[in-house]
């Protein structure tokens, strides 16, 4: 059931059916608006919801288990988006500017794992110079962490320049690199307390993330020492590459994604449904 639920949300995210209903990611239903209307959550007054989003907490250089769990439902909402960002015939992003969105976006609290895949996919997609309003947008996101007035502002203003479509899996692409370099550098700190010895500091959060994420960002340093040596491709292959590399992210994401939907649902009562 969760299989088919997913298809057709992939089927929406990849094709953009009603794509401006969609155009701000999840929304909480009118059915839970007396959630939303405890501490944390959304509002019915529209001025007040913005104001509310605005000061939000921005999500840190490595996870705690709040922006952890409210993050991962945006991701898991934007893996449509992301995969579209390579393969959707009419949404689909340029290679050059796809790297150059996602190390825009890795500019602050930068991770090594981000740094060395899209270091070099930047340099094999044949990069010149990084610019453009997707490249205007990424900084804008990279600043706010992806939330707050400043990046609605600025993501209308991509949807002027490059429509609603594309504006949308460039976004996608921001939030996918906000995950990865949030999990790497998360990763790297939770390695840092078992290699000093001072398991003390570890806590349960920590080895639970550790746990699931810490394989695939093996996998993910492995592949980027390989990276190094492979020469300059053509856009179709940076493309199936992309679409290749985003599987196991989805793989990880997605689950992630709807428990953490759950947790947050079952503590709206408590915090407001803040997503």
């Amino acid at each position: 059931m969760l299989g088919g639920v997913y298809k057709w949300w992939l089927m929406v995210g990849l094709f953009g059916v009603d794509a401006a209903k969609f155009a701000d990611g999840p929304s909480v239903q009118p059915a839970f608006a007396h959630l939303t209307k405890l501490r944390g959550g959304a509002t019915q007054d529209k001025k007040a919801e913005q104001t509310k989003t605005a000061e939000q907490t921005k999500t840190g250089k490595v996870w705690v288990t709040s922006s952890f769990t409210r993050d991962h439902v945006r991701f898991a909402w934007e893996l449509p988006g992301y995969l579209g960002a390579y393969i959707n015939p009419f949404s689909a992003i340029e290679p050059k500017t796809i790297e150059s969105v996602l190390l825009t976006v890795n500019s602050i609290n930068a991770c090594p794992y981000c740094t060395g895949l899209h270091g070099q996919l930047f340099r094999m997609a044949k990069v010149a110079k990084m610019e453009g309003p997707e490249v205007e947008f990424a900084k804008v996101f990279a600043t706010e962490a992806g939330r707050g007035a400043a990046v609605k502002k600025a993501f209308a203003k991509l949807v002027a320049d490059v429509g609603v479509g594309k504006a949308r899996n460039i976004r996608a692409l921001c939030w996918a690199l906000l995950w990865g370099k949030t999990t790497g550098n998360s990763i790297n700190a939770v390695r840092g307390k078992l290699l000093s010895g001072k398991l003390w500091k570890l806590t349960p959060f920590d080895v639970l993330m550790f746990a699931y994420y810490g394989p695939l960002f093996l996998v993910i340093g492995i592949m980027n020492a390989g990276l190094k040596f492979a020469p300059n491709v053509a856009p179709w292959f940076h493309s199936l590459l992309g679409a290749i590399l985003w599987l196991p992210q989805m793989l990880h994401i997605l689950p992630a994604g709807l428990v953490c939907l759950v947790l947050r649902v079952l503590a709206a009562p408590f915090g407001g449904l803040n997503l």
